[in-house]
């Protein structure tokens, strides 16, 4: 009797080295958005938007603060979930802000940078 010797099959779902095709492929994907997001010229943006503003609607004053979104926008992308915003001491910054300047809310304006260590990952 002969035997046959088979060649193993060939699949399409073979693991790769950093798990399955997948989790690469979708990994791959957020490194692409995450490229194309810091080649966008953010400060430019914010800067034509604050003359725009100025000039316009005459919110020199307050509208500096939207410098202060820069770099919150360059965050990565595990940074930006709302609950970790929270923490970032650059928008607590902007929240006391925008309290104190648009509502005249500076006494109890201040308690939100307790917020601060509360937030912060351990």
């Amino acid at each position: 009797m002969s035997e046959e010797v088979k060649a193993p099959e060939k699949t399409n779902d073979a693991e790769l080295p950093d798990g399955s095709y997948f989790e690469y492929k979708a990994r791959q994907e957020a490194e692409e958005r995450e490229r194309k997001r810091r080649n966008i010229p953010y400060p430019l943006w914010v800067t034509t938007a604050y003359l725009v503003m100025g000039f316009v609607f005459h919110m020199w004053h307050p509208g500096w603060i939207i410098f202060l979104t820069i770099p919150l926008f360059y965050l990565k992308e595990d940074e930006r979930t709302p609950v970790r915003l929270l923490g970032n001491p650059v928008m607590v910054t902007i929240i006391y802000l925008l309290l104190g300047t648009m509502c005249n809310l500076w006494h109890p304006g201040w308690l939100i940078f307790l917020l601060i260590p509360l937030m912060q990952r351990k």
